[in-house]
């Protein structure tokens, strides 16, 4: 038997995402973990990710992934400064259409019912929102060969804004994304009693 422990967050966002990156960097210390890949908008959950490494000690690739131009239009898209910061610190970004959502999101808004993306999406959601983009951002970075569908990374997600949610995973592209497994949950916002 093997004990874990699990940070839990009172609530989801960004004030929650210094406590969420401090937990991953240790974690990744602890496991020797290599990349840690981070959903970020604007590109602060990446730097944020990015500095914690450098105060743990630990030395992992971070690979802040952002939204597709169609949704950064919407959501906002990374910014120059805040990227240029975390590059500094060995970041980089990538782009990309969400696999839950995409080509699944046009059929849906376009022919009604329920696709197979969303349903995948809400079992994830039970777990939190955080839980869902951690998993769908890994595979977004394993479509774009930056990560290896056959080591463990850290992956983070969040709700809105910041991360809340840390899991140890060996990643999967879009294509085989029922091979994706996670292994640990390092850190996640706690549902209330």
């Amino acid at each position: 038997m093997t004990e874990k422990t699990i940070t839990y967050l009172h609530k989801a966002g960004l004030s929650e995402t210094k406590a969420c990156v401090n937990a991953a960097a240790k974690r990744a210390r602890e496991l020797g973990i290599s990349q840690i890949v981070v959903s970020t908008t604007s590109g602060r959950s990446a730097l944020a990710m990015a500095q914690a490494l450098k105060e743990a000690g630990h030395k992992a690739e971070v690979i802040g992934v952002g939204y597709s131009a169609e949704y950064a239009a919407k959501w906002g898209a990374f910014s120059p400064k805040i990227k240029a910061q975390a590059e500094k610190l060995g970041a980089r970004f990538i782009k990309g259409t969400h696999i839950l959502g995409g080509l699944d999101s046009a059929v849906a808004s376009s022919l009604g019912g329920v696709v197979p993306g969303k349903l995948v999406a809400a079992t994830y959601y039970t777990f939190g929102q955080g839980c869902k983009v951690a998993v769908e951002v890994s595979a977004m970075a394993a479509d774009q060969g930056c990560v290896s569908a056959k080591a463990p990374i850290i992956s983070l997600g969040g709700t809105a804004e910041g991360v809340d949610t840390a899991l140890v995973l060996t990643p999967a592209t879009a294509s085989q994304l029922f091979s994706l497994k996670i292994h640990e949950v390092v850190c996640m916002v706690s549902g209330k009693l």
